[in-house]
C-alpha cells in the first residue's frame, strides 16, 4: 500500500508512532494468527503506552489523509520541543532548557562551534573511510598471495595441509617410496591424480588433491589403517572430522574418480579422524630417481 509507505516515512523519526507492515503469508504468519487477522489488508492500532494489551481495529478511510487523521488524533504522543517539553527525555530537556536560557549571540556561537566540529568529524570519517578501503585492498592482496593456483601438490608439512585442506574435502594419495619404481612410477601415479583433479574441477567438485610418500608419516598411516601397502588414498574432511579409505585394486584415473564420486554421494564408509592429527615435515621431491643410501662398513 503506497499510502502506508508514505505514512511510515512521515513518522520515521516519531517518538510515539511506528507504522509497520507484517507479511501474514510469510514470517509474520504467527503474529497475524495471534491477533485474528483474516482478511487483507487489515489495519490494527496498538497503544501499549496507554496500557492497552489488545489492538484496536481501524475501520476508517483507507487513504493517506484518513489514516493520518486517525493517527494524529488517537496515537501521536508528545514530541520534544519548547511547546511540548513533556515529550523530551531528561537529557534532551536539559539541553533544550540550556539553549533556551542562552542569549541569541551565545546560541549562535554555540551552533557555529558545533557545525565546525561536525564538519571536522565528517572530514575525519571521510579519511577513515578512504583508509579502510586502502587497507581492505592491501588485505585482499595478502590473501591472494596465499591463494596459489589449485593443483595436485605434495604434502610437505602440517601448515601446507591446513592451508590446502582445512576448508574442504581432500584426497590424499600415499605413493610408493621413490626407491620403489623411481621417478617413472611416481610420475605415472601423479599423472593419474592430475587427471582425476582436472575432472573433479570440471565437474564443479570442491575437492583438493595432495600426495605424499608412503612411509614418511608412519604414525598417521598406522592410525588411519593404511598398512596394506602403497599406493593408497584417503578422502579426508577436517571440519567434519571424518575420512574414508580407497580400497580399489587399481590406481588409475577411472578407479580414483569412481572412489571420489562414491564418496561425494555418501557411499564410502567414513571413520572418525584420529585426534591430534599433525603431519611432520617431509623433503620436497626434486623430480629425480632416488639414491640408495650408502652402506656403512662393519
Amino acid at each position: 500500500m503506497p499510502d502506508m509507505e508514505r505514512l511510515a516515512a512521515d513518522y520515521k523519526n516519531s517518538r510515539s508512532v511506528l507504522v509497520a507492515s507484517v507479511d501474514c503469508a510469510g514470517k509474520g504468519q504467527g503474529l497475524c494468527g495471534k491477533y485474528g487477522v483474516q482478511g487483507y489488508p487489515t489495519i490494527k492500532a496498538f497503544q501499549f503506552k496507554a496500557g492497552k494489551k489488545n489492538p484496536t481495529d481501524y475501520n476508517g478511510a483507507r487513504d493517506y489523509n484518513g489514516i493520518k487523521k486517525y493517527i494524529d488524533a488517537n496515537l501521536a504522543g508528545p514530541e520534544c520541543s519548547l511547546e511540548d517539553k513533556e515529550g523530551c527525555e531528561p537529557a534532551e530537556r536539559k539541553l533544550l532548557e540550556e539553549s533556551e536560557a542562552m542569549s541569541v549571540g551565545d546560541r549562535r556561537a554555540k551552533i557555529k562551534e558545533m557545525e565546525e566540529s561536525i564538519k571536522s568529524k565528517k572530514a575525519e570519517a571521510k579519511q577513515l573511510e578512504k583508509d579502510v578501503k586502502e587497507m581492505s585492498k592491501t588485505m585482499e592482496l595478502y590473501k591472494l598471495g596465499g591463494e596459489k593456483p589449485d593443483r595436485v601438490v605434495q604434502l610437505v608439512n602440517d601448515a601446507e595441509f591446513r592451508e590446502h585442506c582445512e576448508h574442504r574435502t581432500c584426497i590424499l594419495a600415499f605413493l610408493p617410496h621413490i626407491l620403489d619404481g623411481g621417478a617413472s612410477v611416481r610420475n605415472t601415479h601423479l599423472k593419474a591424480l592430475d587427471q582425476v583433479f582436472k575432472k573433479a574441477k570440471a565437474d564443479g567438485q570442491p575437492v583438493g588433491f595432495m600426495w605424499l610418500q608412503g612411509g614418511d608419516q608412519f604414525d598417521i598411516e598406522e592410525k588411519m589403517s593404511l598398512q596394506f601397502g602403497f599406493p593408497a588414498a584417503v578422502a579426508i574432511n577436517v571440519k567434519k572430522e571424518r575420512y574414508g579409505i580407497y580400497r580399489g585394486s587399481g590406481f588409475d584415473k577411472d578407479s580414483i574418480s569412481q572412489f571420489l564420486g562414491s564418496m561425494m554421494i555418501g557411499r564410502v564408509p567414513l571413520q572418525p579422524l584420529p585426534k591430534g592429527l599433525k603431519w611432520s615435515k617431509s623433503d620436497t621431491w626434486d623430480g629425480k630417481d632416488g639414491e640408495m643410501p650408502a652402506e656403512e662398513d662393519l
